[in-house]
């Protein structure tokens, strides 16, 4: 298939870099320029489990793509608070065959893509693989994980094109699987990210270190509650105890991993997403009349340390 990557971090070089192993035809766009300097003169650089790979595919910068390369996907894996300008700035190179394949952290990315895009073309999903940018040329990648998808809008051809996307991710190692409800997972995965990224980015700590802090069980749980009271409002029935457990599990499968977030903030100094996380349910939860202080307090105290530490 032929594939764009749009937003070429660390998560979007590990898609971009597998994808291109197995054959497909991919193009990376992304809006930083140091990183974008490094992509067009050394390609797609990264340790892959131990080994120093380079791969090298077309690059450009997101307002620089011509108007007349057309692909079957397109996959959005940018920053929460870059998506839309991403998307408007691709708008000439989707046609009404192009799929729109969001995998980002945060919830509520759908809205945005059917604000350009008909919603039959917008495909979600979430994704529980790590990646880290140790240099604007540079990504490791390690650890086991998974990918999954559905379509946004029910019927044909929409399910088969998932199942398509499914089964070309998967062969290219991503270990992807078909998703019955597409919301339902987004909040799962924000359960992770309103915990273990959030609290790991304020203690600077890894998994494995937050994990045996006396109050992390706490914690974990109390935000998960504030996660499911929110998505129950919008028709998301979340199993609390379930959720807890598919968080607490991150410490036993990638313990020693810092989390974007904390990449983003205490490593790289640079301003979070967390008001699409902790904001989202602090923000939604105000909407519909529900408490929500552990989001509440997380969302300010992230943004206390961004102004504290003048992130760009």
């Amino acid at each position: 298939m032929k594939f764009l990557v749009a937003g070429v971090g660390a998560m979007g070089t590990r898609f971009a870099l597998k994808l291109k192993q197995a054959g497909n035809d991919v193009t990376v766009v992304d809006g930083w320029d140091l990183r974008l300097k490094s992509l067009k003169k050394d390609g797609l650089r990264a340790n892959l489990d131990g080994q120093e790979v380079i791969e090298h595919v077309p690059a450009y910068g997101q307002t620089e793509l011509p108007n007349n390369l057309r692909f079957d996907v397109v996959l959005f894996l940018t920053k929460s608070m870059q998506l839309e300008q991403m998307v408007k700035d691709l708008l000439p190179n989707f046609d009404g065959h192009t799929m729109a394949l969001c995998l980002m952290n945060g919830i509520g990315h759908e809205q945005t893509l059917e604000k350009y895009l008909p919603k039959e073309q917008v495909f979600l999903g979430n994704t529980m693989w790590t990646a880290q940018m140790t240099r604007p040329d540079h990504v490791l990648l390690e650890d086991d994980g998974s990918c999954e998808l559905s379509n946004v809008a029910p019927g044909e051809p929409q399910a088969s094109q998932a199942k398509q996307l499914v089964e070309v991710l998967d062969k290219a190692g991503l270990k992807c699987h078909l998703l019955a409800d597409p919301r339902y997972s987004v909040f799962r995965k924000g359960c992770v990210n309103g915990t273990l990224n959030t609290l790991c980015t304020l203690f600077e700590c890894n998994l494995e270190e937050f994990s045996k802090t006396s109050h992390a069980h706490e914690m974990v749980v109390e935000v998960v509650k504030e996660f499911a009271a929110v998505g129950a409002k919008e028709g998301i029935d979340l199993d609390v105890d379930e959720a807890v457990h598919h968080v607490e599990d991150c410490y036993r499968v990638i313990g020693a991993h810092y989390p974007s977030m904390y990449q983003d903030l205490v490593k790289n100094n640079r301003r979070t997403e967390v008001d699409y996380i902790n904001g989202y349910v602090a923000s939604h939860g105000k909407k519909y009349g529900l408490k929500t202080p552990y989001c509440n307090l997380l969302t300010q105290e992230v943004h206390t340390k961004e102004d504290l530490q003048h992130a760009k």
